[in-house]
């Protein structure tokens, strides 16, 4: 790598007008830096001049001091008018992240040691280590003691416009800023987008108009651009552009960054990252004084930082008490792993960065591996948190195993390695197939990339890009699940005919074309055994170790989650991503039950035989709780069992009585239907011993559903009216010469009915008609009463007398 630590463009520091002051020149002299950087000649100058300012520039650019030797000027010209009383602030500094804080913070206070002014720096972040630690430090910014705050939106909005309360009231504010003379906002875009909006509108709100500010950020974006118009009165605007090598175009990354991306099966993404390291050895282990690379890679949750931390400690970095069977057992592993190639070649410290840890933890690894000795190589797992305004020294390399969420954020990645002029590269991961067309993206957004050879390991175990002569190109091969064929690969005729056939075989020829192109994208990879080797070695650090497992499932889970969430939708689609392959690369021992891999064919996925409830803690103690917890539930089970028993045999006691009921109820049913059956039957007999007329009979028989219809007693006027025809005709009626249907007797018994209403109304000089049913009611009530010999009440009048039927 270059030992050059500033670029040779930019003019000297004394040549700024209006001029620094002599205690600022000396302090960036001794810092090392002679000449300015391109943003720095154009920024300073503006700021000093009592302009608001908007610097977007690339990232390592060199903005932070673009900012801290302004403020400094700045305050020191207002203090020599008049000073700053207690409890009063001069600048302030509003930075996304306690570590960037941090880092502004540290830059500060050491200009401020090595210039002599007398300003006092205060750093005011949330997360403190203590409570007693913060209750200091607002004890601190109480009693006056800072003329200048740098830290985060949340905690400064406490300090300078007040806590709020319960009721939505603001708390008295623990400074006064009527005399605020300088305000910095650093990354403001990543301000915006990390939520802060409503504390820098209140910020804003309690500022003084008459104030200088400078918004800092290597992009831009629309939130920005309405922050701006809010806070700054008329601002200049400085944008820094890189040029390409050939001059004709800007680019957002620094020149002397080399971005290049690799397209591999997600599951080789941790052999090409091994291998990576391997590498690095192999290129300076031989050179006298050389350095390995410190790397940085970027995953897209904190999850799979925290999984993969594991897998890489484990395996480049591992300790004694962190390996089942303690020393000898990792010398082993060290010598196999060695032996296959799957280590890095040499000692590589591994660390892990993200939001959800402790502050203390969090800051321990940052400057752990800010802090790294010259030779050592390490390497750190993190998030997007580490992806702004870090300033780590000598990163050389930059890897994305996961594409980041925001396209925007892929810049700032970048952007922790080549600062200040240094040499630097940055390697992004992407799967065959859509992912490929993020390039094209890239470069709309002048940010070029150039395709990175794939790494193999030869025969002696060193890294190499030609390929090794034993590896394979595969068949192409369709998936088993995604439909079935015919012999000769075709959908069968006669099937498809039907029209819901032909939509299922035309989803189904759809399925197979996607899956030939996966296929495709697949097979222009050789096989890497090698490769199927590490995971094979990193499953099994997972089946001995349930730190490691209980961590696999929830990584890959978010993982997915982050991936259908992505904002390039267009180019990162869940439905094209070979989840299978992506789930191997986590090294899971089984796939999970989660909703995204409904419908995926997963035979193509071994699952590890190991019984997953036998998967101990490594720490001891943990294991004892894990046993304790275990038999307390397997006591638990065993009760509920028992209750359970009890509540079935009762549940079968109350089921078995209430199906005696129904089966009593149901009997009580059957046996009424059959009485009714029965009298039904004794009904129809009677009437067919009542009707002696031949031709009624024959009626009958020849309109059996007639027929069924008045002996059944459904239809009670129809039967009354033939009784009353049949018995007509029994008294000596004539009959005719032609045999008589069922509808003609029941015709002239309905004749007849009208007839005797008739004749009724007559003789009782009634004005009402009575219905024939009642008519026929009361005679068979009469004949009822005379065959038991008892006298009605009335005296039946059918209408009609015996010699009016003889004469008809």
């Amino acid at each position: 790598m270059a030992d050059s630590v500033v670029p040779t463009f930019g003019g000297t520091w004394d040549s700024v007008r209006p001029a620094l002051p002599s205690s600022i020149l000396t302090a960036v002299a001794s810092l090392g830096f002679e000449r300015m950087t391109p943003v720095q000649e154009a920024a300073i100058p503006a700021f000093l001049q009592n302009s608001d300012v908007i610097v977007e520039a690339a990232t390592g650019s060199g903005k932070t001091l673009s900012f801290v030797l302004p403020l400094l000027v700045l305050l020191q010209r207002a203090t020599q008018r008049k000073p700053l009383a207690t409890g009063e602030i001069g600048a302030l500094v509003l930075s996304p992240t306690r570590e960037l804080a941090k880092q502004t913070f540290s830059v500060l206070t050491t200009l401020l040691e090595l210039s002599g002014l007398p300003f006092t720096p205060l750093l005011v972040v949330g997360g403190s280590a203590s409570a007693t630690a913060t209750a200091d430090e607002m004890a601190r910014v109480r009693e006056g003691a800072a003329d200048i705050l740098v830290g985060t939106p949340g905690r400064l909005e406490d300090v300078v416009c007040g806590r709020k309360k319960g009721s939505g009231m603001r708390g008295r504010p623990s400074v006064r800023s009527a005399r605020l003379e300088v305000l910095v906002l650093d990354e403001a875009d990543r301000l915006l987008d990390m939520g802060f909006e409503a504390s820098l509108t209140a910020i804003l709100a309690a500022l003084p108009k008459q104030r200088r500010t400078g918004l800092f950020s290597a992009t831009m974006s629309e939130a920005l651009g309405q922050l701006v118009r809010a806070g700054l009165r008329n601002p200049v605007r400085v944008q820094v552009q890189v040029r390409g090598p050939s001059g004709d175009s800007s680019m957002r990354i620094p020149a002397t960054l080399q971005v290049r991306y690799l397209v591999c099966p997600p599951d080789r993404k941790m052999a090409q990252l091994v291998r990576l390291l391997r590498q690095g050895h192999q290129q300076h282990g031989d050179e006298e004084g050389s350095r390995p690379h410190k790397y940085i890679v970027y995953f897209s949750t904190c999850a799979a930082v925290d999984y993969f931390y594991r897998l890489l400690k484990r395996l480049l970095d591992p300790k004694p008490e962190a390996v089942p069977g303690g020393q000898p057992a990792m010398e082993r592993e060290q010598r196999a792993a060695s032996e296959l190639g799957l280590d890095a070649g040499g000692p590589v410290a591994v660390y892990s960065l993200h939001g959800q840890m402790v502050q203390k933890k969090r800051q321990m690894t940052f400057d752990a591996f800010t802090r790294l000795p010259a030779g050592d190589t390490g390497v750190l797992l993190a998030t997007d948190l580490a992806s702004r305004g870090l300033d780590i020294p000598d990163v050389d390399y930059v890897v994305q195993w996961d594409p980041p969420t925001d396209p925007k954020s892929f810049a700032h990645r970048c952007g922790r390695t080549a600062r200040a002029g240094r040499r630097g590269q940055a390697l992004v991961f992407l799967s065959p197939g859509a992912e490929e067309t993020y390039v094209d993206f890239l470069a709309v957004r002048k940010i070029p990339m150039q395709p990175a050879p794939y790494l193999w390991l030869d025969a002696q175990g060193c890294v190499t890009t030609e390929a090794p002569e034993d590896a394979v190109v595969p068949e192409p091969a369709e998936d088993s699940d995604d439909g079935e064929e015919t012999s000769d690969g075709s959908q069968d005729d006669d099937a498809a005919e039907d029209g819901s056939q032909k939509l299922k075989s035309m989803r189904k020829q759809q399925k197979r074309k996607k899956s030939k192109r996966r296929a495709a994208a697949a097979s222009s990879f050789p096989a890497d055994s090698r490769s199927t080797v590490l995971l094979e070695l990193l499953r099994q650090y997972s089946a001995g170790d349930r730190e490691i497992y209980g961590r696999s499932s929830v990584a890959f889970v978010s993982f997915v989650q982050a991936y259908a969430k992505h904002e390039a939708s267009f180019i990162f689609r869940l439905k094209e991503l070979p989840l299978i392959e992506a789930a191997q690369g986590f090294a899971l021992l089984h796939l999970p039950s989660m909703p995204e891999l409904r419908g995926r064919p997963t035979r193509r996925f071994v699952n590890h035989p190991v019984d997953t409830d036998l998967i101990p803690y490594l720490d001891a103690q943990r294991e004892a709780q894990r046993q304790v917890k275990l038999a307390k539930e397997r006591e638990e089970k065993a009760k509920e069992k028992g209750r359970n028993k009890k509540k079935d045999k009762a549940k079968n006691d109350a089921w078995s009585s209430a199906k005696r009921e129904r089966e009593k109820v149901r009997e009580i049913k059957i046996k009424r239907l059959r009485q009714k059956d029965e009298r039904a039957r004794e009904q129809e007999e009677e009437l067919m011993q009542r009707i002696n007329d031949p031709e009624v009979l024959e009626a009958l028989r020849r309109d059996p559903l007639l027929a069924k219809r008045m002996l059944s007693g459904r239809d009670k006027s129809l039967r009354d009216a033939v009784l009353l025809a049949a018995d007509r005709r029994a008294r000596g009626a004539p009959r005719d010469a032609e045999p008589r249907t069922l509808e003609q007797i029941v015709a002239e018994a309905r004749a007849l009915r009208q007839q005797s209403r008739g004749s009724s109304s007559d003789s009782s000089g009634s004005s009402g008609e009575e219905d024939w049913e009642a008519v026929a009611r009361k005679e068979r009530i009469a004949r009822k009463m005379a065959a038991r010999g008892k006298r009605p009440r009335f005296e039946f009048n059918p209408g009609f007398s015996d010699e009016e039927g003889e004469n008809q």
